[in-house]
Order: structure tokens, then sequence, then C-alpha cells
């Protein structure tokens, strides 16, 4: 396989997953999986969809919807390494889940 070089504008055509610093380097987040770190990074990419889809809840909090299978499919991920990540999320208070029902998606509230 050969990779080729960046030339001229090329290496702006890339988006960029951010994941926050603090996530790698403070013992607080140790024992969180690199598949829950990166996994907090997408949510955070997701937050700029949800403002502007106007996903807001009557507290004026933003959620986004990410399906599990959405995450499976972007991550490369099984099913049950996706649920595990968001579990480790959850325990750690990085994010907070409502269910919809049925069929439907939770809402994520993705921590600051």
């Amino acid at each position: 396989m050969s990779i080729d070089y960046f030339y001229g504008n090329q290496a702006e055509k890339y988006n960029f997953i951010k994941v926050p610093k603090a996530l790698m380097i403070d013992d607080i987040f140790s024992s969180l999986s690199f598949e829950a770190k990166i996994l907090y990074g997408l949510l955070l990419d997701r937050m700029s969809s949800s403002v502007r889809n106007n996903w807001v809840d009557k507290e004026g909090k933003i959620f986004i919807l990410y399906p599990v299978i959405e995450i499976c499919d972007d991550m490369n991920i099984s099913k049950k390494k996706a649920i595990k990540s968001l579990t480790e999320l959850e325990k750690i208070g990085l994010i907070d889940k409502t269910m919809q029902g049925q069929g439907l998606p939770n809402q994520i509230y993705v921590k600051n």
C-alpha cells in the first residue's frame, strides 16, 4: 500500500475530532478506555449539529442523538464495545442519557 503526501491546499480537506487533553493525561480519567475517550470526542463533535437542529430540552440543555449502530459504524467497533464505552462515560459523569421510547435513540447530554 502506497500512501501519498499532502500537496498544496489538500491538508485543509480533513475534519478532525477533538479530544480534550484532560481525558488523556488527568488521573481522574485514567480508568476510561481509549474507545470511550475517542467516543467522547465524537459526541462533542455532534454538539454543533444539535445546535443547528435546535435539539434543546425544556431546561435549555443541548442533547445529541447518536444511535448505537451509528457509533459502531463510525468507530468500527461492536455493539457491545459501543455500549461499554457509553457506560464508561456515563459512570464517570461525562454524559447523561435519557430514554425516548422503544425504537428511538437515547438523548445524550454531553457534559462540559
